[in-house]
């Protein structure tokens, strides 16, 4: 392994701080210190790169907070970016006197404002741009108090007395109208407040704020709307989120899977939940989920870039993953965020499983299959005053297979059955190619074309068996039908891919990776820069049109050459109902059949190999690396030497 500390210069104030970095996980009783057992010898390298990307890491955050505050001004703008101004300056200890004024002015602006309208006090956190925080901001606004109050454990004082006094009142404001005791009975464990990300915003902030505000006199006696006090929901929050994690481990993490917009707003709370909350517990089971969530990327992403089924997802980067490498610290990648500094200000360090999967383990010695269990099906469709209730077991597998040269990705799911619409919006899946030769993460992906107002929702579903993969569009209808869907198309953002068309197929080939792409209704039409595919005839809002996609390598066909003979040698049958397709040194069998939304009822799931797809398999996290049977709070890790049993037990 190269060393990458000679890319760096360690100065004093780095050394202190990766000092405290360890101190403070030390103090916190991190999981990792007590759970993950190794094998490894000083020879294989593997401790050396650990340390090294931990200390990497604290000099990355350092950096990107001092470039912050290097102007006095943040984007975004307004009260958004002041907040993030704010917290970078006061995390290091600089220009405190201004992140003061501007937090100052801005809560009593706030305050002012509120008692004014004290009456009709109705809040929305989505709709009130007038906050001190601007709503996205709220996590980064609670860690500045929870770090710099006067009597807090992290770094007390930095905020004067009256800028303390007046965040903690604006806060109330807000915590008093949008917290509900009755949403913290553990029947709202899969009960989300609005999308994934608003609850992540929301729910731990209440526990939070309500946490602080019930030690100070200024506010333990007043009574929230409900008319409950802050140490009454501070109490049922402790409990709530005692087992909130533990909800996750057992049945999938995210509704979101790989959003490009959202999960930059939902991580930053398990961050602020594992280094802040009071309960030593709470935080202890938000340290082990952060860490299952990184492995959990780390074995299906392509240089940080993640592949496999994604939610509210598109082609290309994704601003989550320089938030990520604030952590994995590659020299040449970005390392930074663009909405929080939450992980800039964090003293949380990777795994060290997920970074041998990041640097040690890919690309991928042979073929392997991920099959993971992912939250997405609804319980309750929230009508008639009920909530909106995501089911525990949800019918619903993110599917990928990584060789040594590609990952191709997709959601199992039955088109028939009812999804979260943050589930169903916005649906991807695709292959990206793993060549580190390259300068960026290459791939082939579906496009969506949007036709109205509102992301498109429920557009197409698939089914993959290791390596080939088929989906439908789905027709426009109300109910199970899609919605905002024209055209699905294929991306191809590849440069200097070798694109053949042959017999109906579209080839590609990038010199080690391969892939066959059939429009399989009516073939296929290229955009003016032979870079998107779409069907060479679209009917409209009931089109139902179907594709194909077959990937390889060269680790298993040896040439692009033999790889295009084998694929147009496989048996293919096609009629309006079904696709029949066999491939393989085994002839592997995938039965696709039509999906009619006007006849949900006589829908029947896909066959591979004779046998209906599972979606409901026994285990939560399959793979080499992640383990754990359903419904199981005891997740095992199997990474190079590392073996390790994480155990989300919410009572310890």
């Amino acid at each position: 392994m190269i060393s990458r500390l000679s890319r760096f210069t360690v100065t004093r104030l780095f050394a202190a701080r990766l000092f405290a970095a360890i101190l403070f996980a030390a103090i916190l009783g991190h999981a990792v210190a007590a759970d993950e057992k190794t094998t490894w010898d000083e020879s294989t390298g593997y401790q050396t790169l650990i340390a090294e990307t931990h200390q990497a890491s604290v000099m990355a955050r350092e950096l990107a907070l001092r470039k912050t505050i290097a102007r006095n001004s943040a984007w975004p703008s307004g009260a958004w970016g002041e907040t993030l101004w704010s917290l970078a300056a006061l995390q290091l200890n600089e220009k405190v006197d201004l992140a003061n004024a501007r937090l100052l002015k801005r809560a009593k602006d706030y305050i002012a404002l509120n008692r004014a309208d004290a009456e009709t006090s109705d809040f929305k956190p989505e709709e009130a741009t007038e906050t001190p925080w601007a709503y996205f901001a709220l996590t980064d606004y609670v860690r500045i108090l929870y770090l710099f109050h006067s009597h807090s454990p992290h770094s007390p004082g930095r905020l004067k007395p009256d800028t303390e006094a007046a965040m903690k009142e604006a806060l109330w404001w807000w915590v008093k109208a949008d917290s509900k005791l009755a949403l913290t009975s553990p029947e709202h464990l899969m009960v989300l407040l609005g999308t994934e990300n608003h609850d992540l915003i929301r729910r731990p902030n209440h526990y939070l704020v309500a946490s602080l505000l019930m030690d100070d006199p200024a506010f333990r006696d007043r009574r929230f709307d409900d008319g409950h006090t802050a140490a009454e929901h501070a109490a049922a929050y402790q409990a709530f989120f005692r087992e909130w994690p533990r909800q996750r481990a057992m049945t999938g993490l995210w509704i979101e899977m790989g959003s490009n917009t959202y999960q930059k707003y939902s991580w930053p709370a398990l961050f602020n939940m594992h280094e802040l909350a009071p309960d030593p517990v709470v935080r202890k089971q938000f340290g082990l989920l952060l860490d299952l969530s990184f492995i959990e990327e780390a074995q299906i992403s392509v240089r940080g870039r993640r592949g496999g089924g994604r939610s509210r997802a598109a082609n290309g980067s994704n601003s989550f993953e320089s938030y990520k490498n604030l952590l994995y610290a590659h020299a040449d990648q970005p390392a930074g965020s663009s909405h929080s500094r939450v992980i800039e200000t964090s003293q949380y360090q990777l795994p060290a499983a997920a970074i041998l999967l990041d640097q040690g383990l890919f690309p991928a010695a042979k073929p392997f299959s991920i099959r993971n269990r992912v939250p997405g099906e609804l319980e309750t469709r929230g009508e008639d005053g009920k909530p909106q209730r995501i089911a525990s077991a949800s019918r619903l597998v993110n599917y990928a297979w990584r060789t040594p040269h590609y990952l191709l990705g997709s959601t199992l799911q039955n088109p028939r059955l009812e999804y979260a619409g943050i589930s169903r919006q916005k649906r991807w899946c695709g292959l990206l190619f793993d060549d580190p030769t390259t300068a960026t993460v290459e791939l082939i992906g579906v496009l969506i074309e949007q036709t109205r107002g509102g992301r498109p929702q429920h557009s197409f579903w698939s089914v993959q068996h290791e390596n080939v993969l088929l989906l439908q569009r789905i027709a426009r209808r109300k109910e199970r039908g899609s919605y905002s869907t024209g055209e699905i198309r294929i991306q191809f953002d590849v440069p200097g891919l070798e694109i053949l068309d042959k017999q109906g197929w579209i080839l590609v080939s990038n010199g080690k990776s391969f892939a066959g792409v059939k429009f399989i209704d009516g073939g296929h039409r290229w955009d003016e820069t032979r870079s998107i595919a779409s069907p060479a005839q679209f009917n409209g809002p009931g089109d139902t049109n179907r594709i194909l996609l077959h990937a390889g390598d060269i680790s298993i066909h040896g040439s692009f050459a033999h790889f295009q003979t084998r694929l147009l040698g496989n048996p293919l049958k096609v009629t309006p109902k079904m696709v029949d397709y066999r491939f393989g040194e085994e002839r592997e069998r995938i039965e696709m059949f039509r999906y009619n939304p006007a006849e949900a009822a006589a829908f029947k799931l896909p066959r591979i190999n004779g046998s209906p797809i599972d979606l409901t398999p026994t285990a939560v996290f399959q793979s080499p690396y992640l383990n754990s049977d359903s419904q199981s709070d005891r997740v095992t890790v199997t990474v190079g030497p590392i073996r390790r049993v994480m155990r989300f037990a919410s009572r310890q």
